[in-house]
């Protein structure tokens, strides 16, 4: 098993009187990752309570500290997978890291909608949230020692089947076939339970043809015209897709003010491309590709997003686009700004006129394939 960076952040937020939030997609390896670190504890005080099953849903529910802690029993490790399918399961945490504040609870979920919304009041101070991406870039590369010269190979492998790390190391028609199944069976599972039974339909169609638009600023009021339905549900759904760690939105930085952002343009990532191409059926080898630029582009913006959320920091990404040019990425931390154009050649590299003019302290590094892995380490 390729280890995960995430493995020493859950580790070091032991014994701190909190409950661990990991969040990620379906299938992206919540269960292998908290399961690993379960058994670091004694036998008898390991806890692991799947709440897809019912009777552990119905276990969970906060009737009482006396019966909360007859399902704990001994344990001192707890993991609570798909904590989000329990209901007030926000008010159980608390009840239970009130009274026993020595307890180590980790609970995953899938979907940010049900999670965050029934443990933000009841667990406020009380929890620390993390996020599992698919494999990284420096993940791949460090487990399997591989050279600048080697990532080329790799780099094509991330374009065509993405992250899941258990789709990693299978075959190309394996993959190919899981993935496909991921894409129709698991995507859409959360969504689907937050959504009309009348507007279930809609979801393949939204997510087809934001894969397409993989690159370019998503119009929401062109997608409600191509699917038939108001901007406002075109909105709502990609939301729901976001809280379902489908997709994520990178809002533009407009004018020549930092903090000037605007509400009418973004780009939509998908979390993972094997997913993305699923979605439209096309694993071709990225060199032969029309979409070979956005597959980089995509990239590129997504081993960043990993690094930051691996190492537990707090960035703001954005993308700028003037007239007579753009920029990939802009990201703010604390008041430091860089930014980056996501380039699949060697060739040189300018940045707009007007970007240089109005931002002049911020230089645009160039993310290609040499330069990548130092900007992601």
């Amino acid at each position: 098993m390729i280890p995960r960076k995430l493995e020493k952040n859950i580790r070091d937020s032991l014994n701190r009187g909190r409950v661990i939030i990991v969040y990620g997609p379906r299938r992206i390896g919540k269960t292998t990752l908290v399961k690993k670190v379960l058994s670091d504890a004694p036998k008898n005080q390991q806890l692991y309570l799947n709440c897809d099953e019912l009777q552990t849903r119905r276990d969970l529910t906060p009737y009482s500290l006396a019966s909360l802690e007859q399902v704990v029993g001994q344990a001192k490790l707890i993991v609570i997978d798909e904590a989000q399918r329990v209901e007030n399961i926000g008010l159980t945490l608390k009840i239970l890291i009130d009274a026993h504040p020595e307890l180590n609870i980790i609970a995953t979920g899938s979907s940010s909608f049900d999670l965050a919304n029934k443990i933000k009041e009841p667990l406020t101070g009380r929890s620390i949230e993390m996020h599992l991406m698919p494999l990284s870039l420096t993940e791949v590369k460090d487990h399997f020692g591989y050279q600048p010269r080697q990532l080329e190979g790799v780099y094509e492998k991330l374009m065509r089947y993405g992250g899941y790390p258990h789709i990693f190391e299978m075959s190309a028609k394996a993959a190919e076939q899981e993935l496909m199944t991921i894409a129709s069976q698991y995507v859409y599972k959360d969504t689907l339970e937050l959504v009309e039974v009348r507007q279930q339909q809609l979801l393949p169609r939204l997510l087809q043809a934001l894969s397409l638009q993989t690159g370019n600023e998503v119009s929401y009021h062109e997608l409600g015209v191509l699917l038939g339905v108001k901007l406002e549900t075109v909105a709502r759904y990609i939301t729901l897709l976001e809280q379902s760690f489908v997709v994520w939105r990178m809002p533009a930085l407009t004018g020549n003010q930092r903090t000037q952002l605007s509400n009418r343009k973004r780009k939509v990532y998908f979390y993972d491309l094997g997913v993305r191409n699923a979605l439209i059926n096309n694993f071709n080898e990225p060199p032969l590709r029309p979409d070979v630029g956005a597959l980089w582009e995509s990239l590129c913006i997504n081993e960043r997003r990993k690094l930051h959320f691996n190492n537990q920091e707090f960035v703001d990404m954005y993308y700028w686009r003037g007239i007579y040019g753009k920029v990939d990425l802009v990201e703010s931390q604390s008041g430091k700004w860089r930014a980056f154009e996501c380039q699949l050649n060697d060739g040189k590299f300018s940045a707009p006129k007007y970007f240089r003019e109005k931002f002049p302290d911020i230089e645009v590094e160039l993310l290609n394939k040499k330069t990548l892995p130092s900007h992601i380490d």
